[in-house]
């Protein structure tokens, strides 16, 4: 053993075994250094547990990473190398946010230069004295001192800590990088300082790579012209950086294909590559890609003949990417003449007869796309030869007849109308492109209508007959969509079917589909806001379906007559004769009949007539809908909600302003008008003011509010959540509530619903109340972030977020406020650049900012349960060493995100903390 060490170490201090790895150029590894805030893009490798031995560990997706989310930025190229076998999760995650270690990089490199075949055992490994690493990383450390990727002399353990679990540097890397593209000999010859401005940081031995790889553009700096030397890298980055460069090399990874596809069903794709044919099962969890886009792309994207790259285990695709969307064929046409002998076809051209050899593989078709003899085809007939240009071989693929009178019965699929030139496109069943003329003769039906030509849209499935080229018949078997002109006759109650009359008197009923679009004067509209009448209703174009539901419904030239919020000025119950004066004191006269539908919120009254007309007093508020002087509907108003611009304690009235801009007063009592406020008990008119949201109710059988309820808004931080009894636990100034919330009424900052399941104990909540009962409940709008400026001018600030966005927050627009030190101060003037601050939109649309204190120290533990961060003091000292994470906290590592858990004892760390609890947690 002594003797092979010393042999090892003689040879690797001469430089060990050359990489033999294929070129990369530049461009390449340029992306490698820029990628993600200038960092290296490294791949990392995770040492199996003993709960997961390294067999375990899957070279192969199916099922994707739990932790790398579909649109991940990343995600393209992680799954890319996990199916090539590059890099390998553990427990269904990927840990894309983590950073690397020296001995994982080292691992990677491996792979990706295909050297893992000649990896020896952790037993037989000798590695240098002073070098130590994780078992399982020793043959790879022990080959990469063999090929030279590292040097025994440059690599040792530091300050009695492994050097194999050291975070990989951005200098480090740039030596392996370097030695593997072949270009240390530049480097060593080169002494020429970086234009980095902290060139000074890089070691001596290592400005030469640094120095080559800035010559050659495979390294960029960072912010501020750095180069930071001593920056770590992620696994996501790493994935990033190999899967780019492999465009410029030739990978050979085991289970992987690069080839022309020749074969491709739903479930199977063969690729032809160096000679022979390889099969790949395709699979729900195959994710295909394409090279030149980081997105995804749907398996319909990849086309016979086109080049791609499929990769996997147990010829099982996981990763599919066109590397070419061209198709590596082309077409020959001209006029058959014959076939001879040992299977060759000749052409016949005006000077010529030009002669193409075929085989046993290659497939003739009629005009028909039906398989024929060879010796079938009629001399003088057009033909088009298919032929691939991807083997060297040049073979005929197909030969397609497409001349000649056609007459078949066909099933396929519509690609196109020209109503002018009178044609329809279609797809055969065989696949093949046909086109045929349409004539007054020709029959298009679906179901049992008739069609018009201009009906057939693209995409619907047909059978049809052709006779001599001309369609006769075309039946449209699914997913066909039209549209009638109608008037609208009749809606259903629950809006579920309607029914219309056509110009020829003819009575239909359609259903509605699901999320049935309503357009009313080119605006969005309500199926509730149509006019549906059995002499006047409205005038419609509707949109159906291939199962023939109604999917949009376009209201025409509409004639009625719909008010809002008028008010009631005279009822004659003898002539059935209401006058109503409109929001802009215009007087109306409508006529009811027993066919006005008529709408009150009481549902004990009759929807009768008779029921209604005691409410129809002088001043009470209706909306009504009319086709000339008739009445079709009529709603009784019984609340009005809007912002309140009067309240005249004299006159006894309320004026609102609702949300149409109509301004309407009403009248109320001095003790018969209950008024509702949150956390204020007996309150009265006198608690109302200018400017409040209210819910406003009258009485059922006279003009005069019933109640009032304030609308209010209030900011809690939540301290618990019962959802089986919809209950909410609040705290605001230490004051505790616990409030009844609907699930349905609990949205996220941008109104989205998200029930209980999206709330967190300790997140910031609006709370809407109506009177006492909540109406709403918002997460607040939160923001961690750094500041960028400060315009004192435009009274505005400008945050870059944990999100990696900017946010300007304008004083102009709403208030702006600083909390220092638990002191409210107006405006932002005592706000710097490159505070670390939390802003949050109040509930009366101000902000306010909280400045954190800064605490810079030595990471210690960190406890899951209690959510609670511990560092290292000072022994003896009175320091806390203990502080709680605040569920929005932002934690990171420059501009990455990283998880609390990532970060291992003695790590520096800047807290930055509001009232002792961390808001922010920042990595050095």
């Amino acid at each position: 053993m002594e003797n092979m060490q010393q042999f090892k170490y003689n040879r690797r201090q001469s430089g060990g075994k050359s990489v033999k790895a294929s070129k990369m150029v530049p461009a390449v590894l340029a992306v490698m250094m820029g990628a993600s805030g200038g960092s290296f893009a490294l791949a990392a490798e995770t040492a199996p547990t003993a709960a997961a031995p390294a067999a375990a560990a899957s070279a192969t997706v199916p099922a994707g990473f739990s932790d790398v989310k579909s649109g991940y930025w990343a995600e393209k190229h992680i799954y890319k190398l996990a199916a090539q076998g590059i890099v390998l999760g553990q427990n269904g995650q990927f840990k894309p946010g983590d950073n690397i270690t020296r001995q994982e990089a080292i691992t990677m490199a491996i792979r990706f230069i295909g050297a893992e075949s000649e990896l020896g055992s952790a037993e037989t490994a000798v590695l240098p004295n002073g070098l130590t690493v994780s078992n399982y990383f020793k043959p790879y450390v022990d080959l990469a001192l063999d090929k030279g990727l590292i040097k025994s002399a440059e690599e040792s353990d530091a300050e009695g800590k492994s050097w194999g679990t050291q975070p990989a540097s951005r200098e480090w890397v740039t030596k392996i990088l370097v030695r593997a593209i072949g270009k240390e000999s530049e480097a060593l010859a080169s002494s020429a300082a970086t234009s980095f401005a902290d060139n000074a940081s890089i070691a001596k031995g290592s400005v030469g790579y640094v120095s080559t790889a800035v010559k050659l553009g495979i390294a960029q700096g960072v912010e501020n012209n750095k180069f930071n030397p001593a920056g770590s890298v992620t696994r996501a980055q790493m994935a990033t950086f190999l899967s780019r460069a492999e465009s410029y090399i030739t990978p050979t990874y085991a289970g992987m294909t690069t080839g022309i596809v020749t074969g491709l069903t739903p479930n199977s794709l063969t690729l032809y590559a160096d000679g022979k044919s390889t099969t790949y099962a395709l699979g729900s969890g195959t994710v295909y890609f394409a090279a030149d886009s980081e997105a995804k792309v749907q398996p319909s994207a990849v086309q016979l003949y086109t080049r791609v790259m499929a990769a996997g285990t147990g010829q099982q695709a996981a990763y599919v990417e066109i590397v070419d969307a061209k198709p590596q064929v082309e077409t020959i046409t001209g006029e058959f003449d014959r076939v001879t002998g040992s299977n060759t076809l000749w052409m016949k051209a005006e000077n010529d007869y030009p002669k193409y050899e075929y085989d046993a593989s290659t497939v003739f078709l009629d005009q028909n796309g039906n398989k024929v003899d060879p010796k079938s085809v009629s001399a003088g007939s057009r033909v088009t030869l298919l032929r691939e240009t991807y083997s060297g071989q040049n073979k005929i693929l197909t030969v397609q007849v497409t001349s000649g009178n056609v007459s078949k019965t066909d099933t396929g699929t519509v690609a196109s109308v020209d109503t002018a030139a009178g044609t329809v496109t279609l797809t055969a069943s065989a696949g093949l492109s046909e086109q045929y003329k349409l004539d007054s003769s020709s029959i298009v039906r679906y179901q049992n209508e008739i069609l018009n030509a201009a009906d057939l849209k693209p995409g619907s499935k047909i059978r049809y007959t052709v006779e001599n080229n001309v369609i006769r018949t075309i039946e449209v078997t699914e997913s066909v969509e039209r549209t009638i002109t109608a008037s609208l006759y009749q809606t259903s109650v629950d809006g579920s079917t309607l029914t219309y009359q056509t110009d020829s008197g003819a009575l239909e009923v359609k259903l509605i589909a699901d999320k049935a679009a309503v357009v009313i004067g080119d605006k969005a509209a309500l199926f509730q806001d149509l006019i549906a009448d059995k002499k006047q209703g409205d005038r419609v174009t509707l949109t159906l379906n291939g199962n023939g539901e109604v999917t949009r419904i376009v209201v025409k030239d509409r004639e009625a007559t719909q008010l809002s919020f008028a008010t009631v000025s005279s009822y004659d119950p003898a002539t059935g004769v209401l006058a109503v004066i409109d929001s802009a004191g215009k007087p109306h006269a409508f006529s009811l009949d027993a066919n006005t539908k008529l709408t009150y919120n009481n549902a004990s009254l009759s929807p009768s007539l008779k029921g209604i007309e005691p409410l129809l007093v002088k001043g009470r508020g209706v909306n009504l809908t009319a086709v000339s002087s008739r009445l079709l509907s009529l709603e009784v108003v019984y609340k009005y909600e809007g912002t309140v611009e009067q309240v005249n304690a004299a006159a006894l009235s309320l004026t609102l302003k609702l949300d149409d801009g109509t301004s309407v007063k009403l009248p109320y009592g001095t003790t018969g008008t209950v008024v509702q406020a949150y956390g204020v008990s007996n309150a009265t008119m006198s608690n109302v003011k200018t400017g409040d949201r209210v819910v406003a109710s009258l009485y059922a059988d006279r003009v005069a509010l019933q109640s009032v309820a304030v609308q209010t808004t209030k900011q809690f931080r939540v301290t618990g959540t019962t959802p089986g009894s919809s209950r909410l636990s609040v705290e605001q100034g230490g004051v505790t509530s616990n409030l009844y919330v609907d699930n349905k009424l609990i949205l996220n900052a941008q109104g989205g619903q998200i029930g209980y399941a999206g709330l967190t104990v300790g997140s910031l909540v609006d709370v809407t109340f109506s009177g006492p009962d909540v109406s709403k409940v918002r997460l607040s709008d939160s923001v961690i972030g750094t500041v960028q400026s400060v315009d004192a001018a435009s009274r505005s600030v400008t945050l870059l977020t944990s999100t990696g966005a900017t946010r300007t927050y304008s004083g102009a627009v709403t208030p702006l406020n600083v909390n220092q030190n638990g002191s409210i101060v107006s405006g932002v003037a005592t706000l710097t650049a490159g505070q670390h601050v939390q802003a949050v939109v109040q509930p009366d649309g101000s902000t306010l900012f909280t400045a954190f204190q800064a605490l810079s120290k030595s990471f210690w533990r960190y406890d899951a349960v209690t959510q609670t961060v511990y560092v290292k003091v000072t022994p003896g000292s009175s320091e806390a060493n203990s502080f709680k994470l605040a569920p929005e906290a932002w934690v990171h590592q420059g501009a990455t995100n990283i998880s609390v858990q990532s970060l291992a004892g003695d790590d520096k760390i800047v807290l930055y903390l509001n009232n002792n609890v961390v808001y922010e947690l920042a990595k050095q």
